[in-house]
């Protein structure tokens, strides 16, 4: 090969390489992994604000350490003006995630408003923001505030829990850990055969829809926060909230005036405190009867771990149940309806079941488009080893 051909091949192969990285580039720690940066921040009521009300600007705000938004006060400047007068007032932040307000120094004439500002994201990791727009101040102050109509709905459900012990198998599976470079994960897995777990988590989530019948400029300095158990759970500014626990428990409402600090309360409700529900929330044990018999062809078994821990001993297995009465025949024993459902936010299931979780150096936001399906089918083609068939004993 000529000198000028190994350069043109040189070339091409860099190039291939710089097309399709490999997977320690891919996860190499970012400068910007651990860094807070606002993508974006605009008004949420420039419609119409109370003449006793604030500006309240909602931003985009992608975090990994979750510092407070009191930590860029310092990073934003807003200049508010009415028929170029400068109008004084002062930024804050209310404690309510991606939410940062403008407060007049006094209260409001009705008319129109300019707005001019920047936000200083840090460099490299992101760019300034810009603010240019106005607002419209109505001739009236905020509207009192009365305890908000609260419907609510509750849907449970129970997954089975997939560890080494919870586990009854048949034909063939042999659970085995799996571990995931990036992001840094490891559940318990297994290749051919069939799986059921006897112990689930139980998970009641409960949507709740409100109603404040407030008039639009004071509804939009209104924060609605779900209260469990009589603790905040975090403002925000939807009417359909939810909530997910693992125990019965009782939710209420609380709404408040970002502008004037008026707060209300709707009645609380309790949610899985009836004796069915309740034994189906939290750890409890389940039947794997019906699954097994509706997967398995050969009989179930369980086995130990081996001496890594890291997988089933085929040369340690024990028929299921211990009578020998396999097969996948239902068995005696608490039932659960809902099984392999989702659980919602704030429950104490997930972890190993989410291969995105918070642990990777690298970029920890869950994949999306194109390049989500492409991250995910790179999960599913991860090589798993497979053992032989069980020994029963």
């Amino acid at each position: 090969m000529n000198a000028s051909s190994l350069q043109a091949t040189i070339l091409a192969l860099a190039g291939a390489a710089a097309l399709l990285p490999g997977e320690a580039e891919a996860c190499t720690p970012d400068e910007c992994a651990g860094v807070d940066v606002w993508h974006e921040l605009a008004p949420l009521n420039a419609t119409a604000i109370p003449t006793d009300g604030v500006l309240v600007l909602h931003g985009l705000w992608y975090s990994v350490v979750f510092d407070s938004e009191a930590d860029w006060l310092d990073a934003i400047a807003i200049a508010v003006t009415r028929d170029g007068q400068p109008i004084a007032g002062s930024v804050e932040a209310p404690g309510i995630r991606g939410v940062l307000l403008w407060r007049p120094a006094a209260p409001l004439e009705p008319g129109e408003y300019a707005v001019v500002g920047s936000l200083d994201n840090p460099e490299p990791c992101g760019t300034d923001l810009a603010l240019d727009f106005g607002f419209s101040v109505q001739a009236e102050p905020s509207a009192p505030l009365s305890p908000p109509k609260v419907d609510t709905s509750a849907v449970l459900s129970v997954r089975g829990t997939t560890t080494f012990e919870d586990l009854v198998c048949c034909d063939g599976a042999m659970p085995f850990t799996a571990v995931f470079d990036c992001p840094s994960q490891e559940r318990v897995e297994w290749g051919e055969g069939f799986c059921a777990s006897r112990q689930g988590f139980g998970v009641l989530r409960v949507d709740v829809s409100l109603t404040t019948d407030l008039p639009p400029a004071t509804d939009a300095l209104v924060v609605r926060e779900m209260l469990v158990d009589g603790e905040p759970q975090g403002g925000d500014f939807l009417d359909m909230q939810s909530v997910g626990e693992g125990k019965p428990f009782c939710t209420a409402v609380r709404l408040t005036n970002l502008a004037t600090g008026e707060i209300v309360e709707s009645e609380k409700t309790c949610h899985g405190d009836d004796p069915e529900t309740a034994a189906q929330l939290g750890i409890h044990a389940i039947d794997p009867g019906e699954e097994l018999a509706m997967h398995c062809s050969e009989s179930a078994y369980t086995c130990e771990r081996n001496e890594d821990g890291d997988r089933w001993d085929p040369a340690t297995c024990s028929p299921w149940p211990a009578d020998g009465a396999t097969g996948g025949e239902p068995t005696e024993g608490p039932s659960s309806d809902g099984s392999g459902g989702e659980s919602s936010e704030g429950s104490a299931s997930g972890g190993a079941d989410d291969p995105f979780g918070l642990g990777c150096a690298c970029d920890s936001r869950r994949p999306s488009g194109p390049l989500g399906a492409l991250v995910l089918l790179g999960l599913g083609l991860l090589r798993r080893r497979r053992p032989g068939a069980p020994i029963i004993r």
